[in-house]
């Protein structure tokens, strides 16, 4: 009987066993979660940008429109060419504090004609006319980062820290109205706008490495800005006759960048040498404005906000110090 007993157990014991592997199914193994052994380094870098800034909303979209076509002139902005700086110190177990700054300052000219619409200026019907823009963008970014890697190939870059940014532009339009050929009367209309803004960021820096040096990644981060948007507008021809008017407002202003990039590590003895591709996208929400109305009769004023956004190409090189 003791025998039977002993027998009837290991059975259930071994189909019990059998009926909680099966339902178990397949078993994975997690990606081991790792950072950097404890270390010490610097690194800089420079690249160089080739963007196109975007403005959008009131005035700043569209600049005149063609009585014989019926067609909107807009204020496409030109590609311009600008520059990307950074300095890192690395620290303790993939730690980072990162100083970066983005510049761009592009002027264009255009020649145009038609009944331009820029700040409502009277009698705006022009026999020819010259338009200039001038916009310009600086955005300096402090961040903490935290390097983490997830396997052999994988790795983030978590990130925090503060973005100072300042949007402006400087609109002119110089003309001969064709309504007054009489007289010839000249007319220079010009708007100055402007947001200064600081706050919060945070992102994330998603790299794959595919060996022997090469490397695609994807980055990303938002930022949340207080600030001051501003707007200057006036109106002047050569009877004498001027007309201003302006406009400031404490704002918030969101921000979104992306960035696509591949690179190419080359170690060297004195460190560590990375090449570095790109494409970019940032736009930020609503930090302009364009007050649209005729200043010259006293209408009501309107401002109306806009987005400022960037798009484009960079490449530049990164080194790292040897490290400690």
């Amino acid at each position: 009987m003791l025998n039977l007993k002993k027998t009837a157990v290991a059975v259930l014991a071994l189909s019990s066993s059998a009926v909680f592997a099966g339902s178990m199914g397949p078993v994975c193994s997690a990606v081991n979660v790792t950072v950097p052994c404890e270390s010490t380094a610097w690194d800089f870098g420079a690249k160089a940008l080739y963007l196109q800034p975007a403005f959008s909303g009131g005035d700043y979209s569209y600049s005149a429109v063609n009585n014989t076509t019926g067609a909107y002139q807009d204020f496409n902005q030109s590609w311009a060419w600008g520059f990307f700086i950074e300095g890192s110190y690395h620290f303790n177990t993939g730690n980072d504090a990162n100083l970066n700054w983005y510049h761009i300052d592009k002027s264009t000219t255009r020649n145009m004609s038609g009944d331009f619409n820029l700040m409502r200026a009277p009698d705006t019907d022009f026999q020819s006319a010259q338009a200039r823009i001038n916009p310009k963008w600086d955005a300096v970014n402090l961040e903490f980062g935290q390097h983490v890697d997830f396997g052999e190939n994988k790795n983030i870059r978590f990130h925090g820290g503060f973005q100072y940014a300042r949007i402006a532009n400087t609109m002119k339009l110089t003309g001969t109205n064709a309504a007054d050929v009489n007289n010839g009367l000249n007319v220079v209309a010009q708007a100055k706008p402007t947001y200064n803004g600081f706050g919060a960021r945070v992102g994330a820096d998603m790299g794959y490495d595919w060996g022997n040096g090469l490397g695609v990644y994807a980055n990303g981060a938002a930022a949340l800005l207080a600030g001051t948007s501003k707007v200057s507008n006036s109106v002047t021809d050569n009877t004498g006759a001027s007309a201003t008017l302006s406009a400031s407002k404490a704002t918030i202003v969101p921000e979104l960048e992306a960035k696509l990039g591949l690179k190419y590590g080359y170690a060297m003895a004195q460190g560590d040498l990375t090449l570095d591709v790109g494409w970019m996208w940032v736009n930020y929400f609503n930090p302009t404005q364009a007050i649209q109305s005729n200043i010259a009769t006293g209408n009501a004023p309107q401002a109306v906000s806009g987005d400022f956004g960037l798009q484009g190409l960079y490449f530049g090189l990164n080194w790292l110090g040897n490290v400690a």
